[in-house]
């Protein structure tokens, strides 16, 4: 090869570099506007008041740290590779836990909320009175979105607008019930408390079958679970008796193919028996 060749060949090189570099930052970037975007809208959502941007710098850390460790602990490539992916969409599933069990608390306050109301406005009190009763009173998440509700109300915002942006923040079975009883009550009339009261009824009623069920399907659910750990736990195991023979398992093209078919069929188990286990009431 010429002193020709070999120009042409760096040039060729230098720009592959810089293509992927300025690639590389463009995803960077628009990356960190998405993450810091979701998550500011998300943590306003649960009334989480962190800054997104403190949020992005910690999951970069993990999602940087997670597969050296794993990498220096294991020396494993294809361990350190699932590290990062579990680095990466490790923010995601923590916000759907804290999201479920706030849903969770607010639907086991709402009957309450809603009998107080009733009891508010059989009183002689109006909607509005009846609302900052609950807000005063019930605790956090309920108060917090009928605060919400009362704010916009004060602010000249329409009773149905106001409650439709609480039926499309929340995206609740129960509170769209709320939400469609206030509604059909201002269009035609009617007695709201006794509409209140019977909901609440409804929805206490609602909730202790929902409870029955879980309580029934606990069992198939916790199966699923050690079924799905099982052969993780039992590679394990294996990797710590006999390191030599299950080595190929994570540093072959032929084990990492195994442990994606395991996975896709331990996903296709997860699915079917998530379908067994769960029945809407």
């Amino acid at each position: 090869m010429n002193a020709l060749d070999q120009l042409l060949l760096a040039l060729l090189v230098l720009g592959a570099v810089l293509t992927l570099a300025i690639w590389s930052r463009g995803a960077f970037v628009a990356w960190r506007q998405r993450f810091t975007e979701t998550a500011r809208v998300s943590l306003t959502d649960m009334f989480v008041f962190i800054d997104p941007g403190a949020l992005f710098k910690l999951n970069l850390a993990a999602f940087l740290a997670l597969p050296l460790l794993t990498w220096v602990v294991t020396g494993s490539g294809f361990l350190a590779v699932v590290a990062a992916v579990a680095g990466a969409v490790m923010p995601r599933v923590t916000w759907t836990v804290l999201r479920k069990r706030r849903m969770d608390k607010l639907i086991l306050q709402l009957p309450d909320g809603l009998t107080m109301m009733a009891g508010a406005m059989r009183a002689g009190a109006g909607l509005q009175a009846a609302l900052e009763l609950v807000v005063k009173e019930t605790a956090a998440p309920l108060s917090q979105e009928f605060s919400v509700l009362l704010r916009e109300q004060r602010l000249g915002l329409p009773l149905e607008e106001s409650l439709r942006g609480l039926s499309e923040r929340l995206k609740l079975e129960d509170v769209n019930l709320f939400v469609s009883a206030l509604t059909i009550a201002k269009e035609v009339g009617g007695n709201l408390s006794e509409i209140l009261e019977r909901l609440a009824n409804t929805l206490r009623s609602k909730a202790v079958m929902e409870g029955k069920i879980k309580a029934l399907t606990s069992q198939g659910k916790l199966q699923g679970i050690v079924v799905g750990l099982l052969p993780i736990f039992l590679a394990g195991v294996l990797y710590t008796m006999d390191p030599v023979a299950m080595t190929p398992m994570f540093s072959t093209y032929y084990g990492w193919g195994t442990m994606a078919v395991i996975g896709v069929l331990l996903m296709l188990g997860g699915v079917f028996i998530r379908k067994i286990v769960s029945i809407d009431v």
